[in-house]
C-alpha cells in the first residue's frame, strides 16, 4: 500500500453565508491542501449572493486529486445547525473546517491530521494559532489563544473559566459528533462546546504556528468596541448572549458527559447564567421594564451575594447618564495620554 492510501480520509469542509467577496480564495486554500486522502465539502447556508454559484463554479472547474462535494441549504440554518448538517455529510474521521472568509495555508490539514495521527488518534480535537488579516488580506499580527486552553483544556477550563479556541483553527475528530450527537438548537456559536465535548473524550492538541489567514474585519475577530455603547449595547452584549447560551446549553446537557467535576460545573454555569442573563435581559428590555426589573436586580444580588445586577440595572436605566460620564472618561485618559507622549517627545 501507498502511504497515501494507507492514511485515513479526513475531510475538509468551507462554510459559507453572503461570502461571495471572499469565498474564492477560501476554496482555493482548500483545493490546494496537500493531504491526501481528502475529501473536500463546499456548504452555502442559503446566501442571497453568488457564495453557490461560485461553489458551483469552482467544483466544475476543479480537475486535482481531492474529491468535492457541494451543499445548499434551503431555508438558511444558522452557524450551529449548519455544522450539524455538514456533519451528516462528511466522510471522514477527521474534520477540518474552514470559514467562508478565511484561508488556509497549503499543508494545514496534513499539520493538523499528523497531530492527531501521532496521538494514535486519541486527541479529539486540534487547533492552532492564525494570522488576523484585514479584509484586503494584510497582516495584522499572530493571534493565539488563552493559554489556559493550551496549557490545561479540562472541560472546567473551557467552561466555568470560559476558555475557548480560535473556532477558525479548529479540526476535530468524527467521534466529538458521533458520541454526543448534534449541537442542536440554542446555540448561536461552536467555539466552546465543540472543544468542551473533545475535552471529555481524547483530549485537545495544538499547533503553536499560524495555519489560518483570519478575516479580522468579522465579529469573531473583533477586539470590541471600547465605549459606553459599545458596552452595553455592541459586540460586548452579544458575547454576552452568546456566553449565556452556552451556560444554559451546559445546564442542560452536563449530565451525558458524566463528569466528576459535573455537579460543580453546572453549579458555576447556573450562577452565572442568572447574573450575566439578566444583564443581557436589560439590554433587551424597553426603559419601562428596565425600571420594573429593579425587584429583580436586588433579588438576584442578595441570592448570589453580588452587587454586580444592581451596578447593571443602574447603567441600563440611566444608560445615558452612563454613557456621558463614560465617554467622558475615556476622552480624558486619551488627553493624559496624548500629554504625556507630548512631553516625553519634547524631553
Amino acid at each position: 500500500m501507498t502511504e497515501t492510501t494507507e492514511r485515513p480520509l479526513v475531510t475538509f469542509v468551507v462554510i459559507a453565508y453572503n461570502q461571495e467577496r471572499f469565498i474564492r480564495e477560501a476554496i482555493e486554500g482548500a483545493f490546494a491542501q496537500t493531504y491526501q486522502p481528502l475529501e473536500i465539502i463546499l456548504s452555502d447556508d442559503g446566501s442571497p449572493d453568488r457564495t453557490y454559484e461560485i461553489m458551483q463554479e469552482m467544483a466544475t472547474a476543479y480537475d486535482g486529486p481531492h474529491k468535492i462535494v457541494l451543499n445548499r441549504n434551503e431555508p438558511n440554518l444558522g452557524l450551529v445547525p449548519h455544522i450539524d448538517r455538514v456533519m451528516e455529510l462528511v466522510s471522514g474521521e477527521f474534520i477540518v473546517v474552514n470559514a467562508g472568509d478565511d484561508i488556509s495555508v497549503p499543508d494545514r490539514t496534513e499539520r493538523l491530521a499528523r497531530a492527531w495521527l501521532e496521538s494514535q488518534k486519541t486527541l479529539s480535537l486540534v487547533h492552532s494559532a492564525v494570522m488576523s488579516t484585514t479584509a484586503e488580506r494584510k497582516p495584522i499580527g499572530l493571534r493565539r489563544p488563552p493559554e489556559r486552553i493550551i496549557k490545561t483544556p479540562t472541560p472546567r477550563t473551557i467552561i466555568a473559566e470560559k476558555s475557548h479556541i480560535i473556532g477558525a483553527s479548529a479540526a476535530w475528530s468524527r467521534e466529538v459528533f458521533d458520541k454526543y450527537g448534534p449541537l442542536g438548537s440554542g446555540l448561536s456559536t461552536e467555539d466552546r462546546i465543540i472543544p468542551f465535548r473533545a475535552s471529555t473524550l481524547g483530549g485537545i492538541g495544538y499547533i503553536d504556528e499560524p495555519l489560518v489567514l483570519h478575516n479580522n474585519e468579522g465579529i469573531s475577530g473583533s477586539t470590541g468596541n471600547l465605549s459606553a455603547t459599545g458596552y452595553l449595547y455592541g459586540i460586548s452584549h452579544k458575547l454576552r448572549k452568546w456566553d449565556t447560551e452556552i451556560d444554559h446549553y451546559i445546564c442542560r446537557e452536563i449530565e451525558k458527559f458524566d463528569l466528576p467535576e459535573g455537579g460543580d460545573i453546572k453549579e458555576t454555569c447556573h450562577i452565572r447564567a442568572e447574573i450575566v442573563g439578566f444583564q443581557v435581559a436589560l439590554a433587551e428590555a424597553r426603559y419601562i421594564e428596565r425600571v420594573a426589573m429593579v425587584f429583580r436586580a436586588f433579588h438576584i444580588s442578595y441570592g448570589q451575594k453580588t452587587l454586580r445586577p444592581i451596578k447593571d440595572w443602574l447603567r441600563y436605566t440611566f444608560d445615558r447618564l452612563y454613557i456621558s460620564y463614560s465617554d467622558w472618561r475615556i476622552a480624558q485618559g486619551q488627553k493624559q495620554k496624548s500629554a504625556v507622549s507630548q512631553a516625553a517627545r519634547d524631553a
